[in-house]
């Protein structure tokens, strides 16, 4: 028994995901001259080629909140644009990187420390 307990929880460990740690910061989303988002609010690193959500955290989710992917054309952005949804399923189209914020002409989305 002990042996199959030992062998099931290296198992476990073999299969388990890899967990990214969400960290608070402030957090901007504009879109189209509103906001939706400034604030407090979990950010979190996605990948070594630096893609990252706001507002997307496990433990406490904002009613809205985005994601910047990182790919060989650039940045993408996409946000989940309608409040509490669980997906981020509007396009906020090609983004430029200015300083902590990564925008074009009708989005901004900003993760500050």
């Amino acid at each position: 028994m002990k042996a199959v307990l030992s062998f099931l929880c290296a198992i476990g460990i073999g299969l388990a995901p890899v967990l990214v740690q969400a960290k608070t910061g402030r957090c901007v989303l504009q879109v189209n001259t509103k906001t939706f988002l400034d604030g407090p609010c979990e950010i979190k690193l996605n990948d070594k080629q630096g893609s990252f959500s706001i507002g997307a955290g496990d433990s406490h989710r904002s009613k809205y909140f985005a994601y910047v992917r990182m790919d060989d054309d650039g940045a993408h952005g996409y946000w989940n644009e309608t409040p509490d949804a669980t997906h981020a399923h509007a396009d906020l189209g090609i983004l430029k990187r200015d300083g902590a914020c990564w925008k074009n002409d009708t989005a901004r989305v900003c993760a500050y420390k």
